[in-house]
């Protein structure tokens, strides 16, 4: 004997019964959205200069991105040959024009394995925290350290053999992800000036 009571489904509660997907495809789904949102925050913060790639690229640091971080690399793979290639060329512009009205300035490293953002030289018969300390629109800096009011080398250029009054005057200049051709030019002017006026050279014209 059968009972008239009909069991209570979906349907008979009033509402329409929807396959379940399975919990393989609700995990592909969870993935695709967060890796897109991970995408998004990247190029974000490449774009508006912030985060770790933003940073790096301020800093020139644009081949020191993390490797374990493929989502950082996928965002930026494209930008980051170009931005090395500009920051070259900046930075042999700046070296052109200190090599070329500064006799005797030294290049301190390999003339070509470097760093494509970083110019290290030595201004001779200068101290190189003296120079920078009077040239205030050039933001640089020198590696050297002052104790109790005199200044010690470089320990990085004195091992590398340079004797002590060039590793005195060697100036580290860095550039940046805004730096222009504007703003070397400038610095240059800027550096050369001062070390003519402290190495007490005529202006050439």
């Amino acid at each position: 004997m059968t009972s008239g009571i009909a069991p209570r489904t979906p349907a008979a509660c009033g509402r329409a019964a929807t396959p379940r997907k399975p919990a393989g495809q609700a995990v592909k789904i969870l993935a695709a959205v967060l890796i897109v949102t991970a995408i998004w925050l990247v190029l974000a913060s490449v774009r508006e200069g912030r985060g770790r790639v933003g940073e790096a690229v301020d800093r020139g640091d644009v081949w020191m991105i993390e490797q374990h971080d493929p989502v950082v690399r996928l965002g930026c793979q494209a930008a980051l040959p170009a931005e090395v290639d500009r920051l070259r060329a900046l930075r042999d512009r700046l070296e052109a024009h200190l090599a070329e009205a500064v006799p005797g300035l030294a290049l301190n490293g390999h003339p070509i394995e470097r760093l494509p953002n970083t110019l290290n030289v030595s201004f001779p018969g200068v101290d190189g925290a003296e120079l920078l300390a009077a040239t205030p629109s050039v933001a640089a800096s020198t590696g050297s350290a002052c104790h109790e009011g005199h200044t010690d080398p470089s320990p990085v250029l004195v091992a590398m053999g340079l004797a002590r009054d060039r590793a005195l005057g060697a100036v580290r200049l860095t550039l940046g992800r805004w730096s222009t051709e504007d703003e070397v030019d400038a610095a240059a002017t800027a550096l050369v000036a001062t070390w003519r006026a402290m190495a007490a050279l005529p202006s050439r014209t």
